[in-house]
Formats: C-alpha cells, structure tokens, sequence
C-alpha cells in the first residue's frame, strides 16, 4: 500500500514539478554535539546522544525524505525517477545524481585526521575494495563511492579547525619551541615534510609513546591551556583517543598543520588531498555527494595511513578563509568546484526575495518563511528544509526576520 502511494506521489510529481519540503535524518557519530541540532529541529533529546550531522540531500547512506501530497519519499528514489524534473540539462552531466550534499556538522570534540580523495583516486579505491570484497556498509571500507569530496564548511559558531600544512619554515619553528623533538627537527631539515610526515605515521608504536609522551607530561604541568593554543587541542585529543597507554600519532599533525579559529560567517574550502581535522563548532558544510574518508588518527573508526598518504597533498603555505560576496540579500561563496555553491539568505520581515535558476536544497537557521509560486506555497519555519527543482521561479517571503542556507548546482 504505502508502495503504491510512493509511486502515485512520483508520478504526481513528475507531471507538476514544484518545492517541496524535506525531512532530513541524523547521524549520531560519537563527536557529535547534544544541543544544537535537537533545538534546531526543535526535538527533545533527554539522554544527551550525539546528534553529529543533519543530512540534507540524496546521498543512499542517508537520503531526506521530498513530502509529496503528504507522502514521504526518498530524494534518491525521487531523482530516480524524474532526474530531467530535478535537475534539468544537469541531468546528464550529473547522471542522474544529485552532485552536493549540504548538511548541518555539529563538533562538540575533535574529529579525525582525514582527507579526501580526488575523483580519479575515489575510483580506483572503490574498484579496489569492491574487488577485495569488502562490503559497502563495512566499518574498515574507506571507499564508499565513486566520487571526489571538495567541501566548503561556513561557521555559525566559533569554529576551531586544522586546514592543510603549515609553511616549512613554521613547522621547524614549532618544533624547534619544543626541546623533546630536536630529533624531529634535524629529521626534517635533512629528508623534507613529505618523507618526515611519512616516518612520523609509520613509527613502531613503541616510538611514537617515546616522542609523545614526554610533551604531554610537560604540557600537563605547564597548564592549563586555552582554545585559542595549540597545546589545549592536543592534550584533549590525547585524553579522548589514546587508549591502553599507548598514544595516537595523529597528535602529531595538531603541530604541523595550520590551526584556525573561525568566526561565524567565514569558511574553509577542503581541496582533495588537504590533510585537516574538525576539533569544535557548528557549521553549514556543502561537499560533491561522497562520503569517503581517509582518517590517519584521533578516532575510535578506522584508521587507514597508508591509503592516506597515498593521496595526501605535502604543500605547506598559510590556510585561507573565505568570506562570502554579497548580492543584496544573497551572500555566496565562490568555490573552484562545478558541483555546488552554498549561499546565505538573510531577510528582514516583510521582505521578499525572488529565486530561479538550478535545482536548490536548503534549511532555515533563525525565523520563518513562504516559498510562493503561481500555483502554491509552503511554509517553513527553523530547522526545517527543502527542495526547489532546476529552473523554477518562485519566492521567498519572510513572515519574521529569516535566515536560510542554500546549496545549489552549478551551471
């Protein structure tokens, strides 16, 4: 029965294109923040579990829920079905499929080391598992698809967050501050970042405890230390994710990659191959629809440093955040990828602003809103999401003063 309804409400759909609202699910990751999703959606959440990601898109890990008529269906089931009514002449170019995902991230303790793969390396590394038979759904697979991972994360809270290398000169600086890892310094100096990073991450165990566990005894004595230094991330993460005396080697990389503070409203843009890690805050993140990633420590998952450094970029320069451009009451952030753009819509009440162009996804983050057309509407109010079809006109009206995020294709 509810069958036949999912397939009436498609049929519906691709006769008369239009908005529609979206229900979007969770991902409970161990990191996760107990607050801010639950009252973003306005759920309660008594036994303080980990809301880590809102989802908001396509993904099969994960797929939102398009509400036609009434009648919850799965946006990839959705985009099956009508891939021209979605996404236009994008349809092809993308396959089908929608190209970004958008989610809400919400850190409340450090993420893993990772990086992520390039569409060429996202290929070969799914081949290669699917020919060793590891299953998809599998704990140890670090390929889950086929595509590359470039992702935009724009702050709404203080972020805290590594981004690449630093320059060379700064990592023998930092090191030379740091009187146990003289040894580290002259290692450096002689073979070059990649070679060193490389011998960092396949050191016995036994090493790593010697050069890590004098820094963090002096570290712990020296305190205590605040967010804004270095030392407080690396002390925690090393309380979080060392286990049975032994300490994590990606504690190193908390010293050798640029550390940043974001303000709400900058962001950082991942390239494929960044070395980086998440430590705290909440953030719109927008990324090409993956979700591969390769973690080189600071997390109960799996760890994989050879699959890592196999697609690791050894570039040291400063990180660079982004600000958005302003376009009257849009602000976008220009990113050198085809697959997305994210956009913040900021409306006081009363105001209107008039929207076409390719398929869009979006959430409200503050205030409530209509999205008219000639032929409907559909109120949103916070927390809640939705879905505009390439190349519909329509408007957005703002009941009180409203806040959106959008993601949308490129053209």
């Amino acid at each position: 029965m509810m069958q036949d309804r999912i397939e009436r409400a498609i049929t519906a759909f691709r006769r008369d294109p239009a908005p529609l609202p979206l229900f979007c699910g969770v991902q409970h990751y161990a990191w996760g923040d107990p607050d801010y999703i639950p009252r973003l959606l306005g759920i309660p959440n008594p036994e303080r579990k980990p809301f880590a990601e809102l989802w908001i898109g396509a993904h099969p890990d994960l797929p939102a829920q398009a509400v036609i008529d009434g009648v919850k269906v799965p946006l990839d089931r959705l985009l099956a079905a009508a891939p021209t009514q979605l996404l236009g002449e994008l349809a092809d170019k993308y396959h089908g499929q929608l190209p970004f995902l958008l989610k809400i991230l919400a850190a409340a303790r450090p993420l893993s080391i990772q990086v992520h793969p390039d569409r060429r390396q996202a290929e070969a590394g799914y081949a290669r598992e699917e020919a060793q038979g590891v299953p998809l759904d599998s704990p140890r697979r670090n390929y889950r698809d086929r595509n590359h991972k470039p992702e935009l994360l724009s702050a709404l809270t203080p972020f805290y967050a590594l981004k690449g290398f630093r320059p060379e000169a700064e990592i023998e600086a930092e090191l030379a501050r740091i009187p146990e890892w003289a040894g580290l310094l002259r290692r450096l100096r002689e073979c070059g970042l990649r070679r060193f990073y490389e011998t960092l991450m396949t050191l016995p165990q036994a090493e790593v405890d010697a050069l890590l566990g004098p820094v963090l005894q002096r570290l712990q004595r020296e305190g205590p230390w605040s967010k804004e230094q270095r030392e407080f991330w690396f002390l925690w993460a090393d309380e979080l994710y060392s286990q049975a005396g032994h300490h994590d080697r990606g504690l190193f990389s908390i010293f050798l990659l640029n550390f940043l503070r974001l303000r709400p409203g900058d962001a950082i843009f991942q390239a494929a191959g960044e070395l980086h890690a998440y430590l705290q805050g909440v953030g719109v993140e927008i990324m090409a629809n993956s979700n591969n990633v390769l973690r080189g420590g600071l997390t109960p998952k799996h760890v994989d440093v050879p699959a890592l450094l196999e697609i690791v970029r050894f570039e040291g320069r400063p990180a660079e955040i982004l600000r958005p451009v302003s376009h009257g009451m849009e602000a976008v952030y220009e990113v050198p990828v085809d697959e997305f753009r994210l956009s913040r819509i900021e409306l006081a009440g009363g105001d209107v602003f008039d929207a076409s162009g390719a398929l869009r996804l979006g959430i409200v983050l503050e205030g409530r809103c209509q999205i008219t057309w000639s032929r409907g509407r559909i109120s949103l109010r916070c927390g809640q999401s939705y879905l505009i079809p390439h190349g519909f006109s329509c408007r957005f009206e703002a009941v009180e003063p409203v806040i959106l995020y959008q993601g949308a294709c490129r053209r």
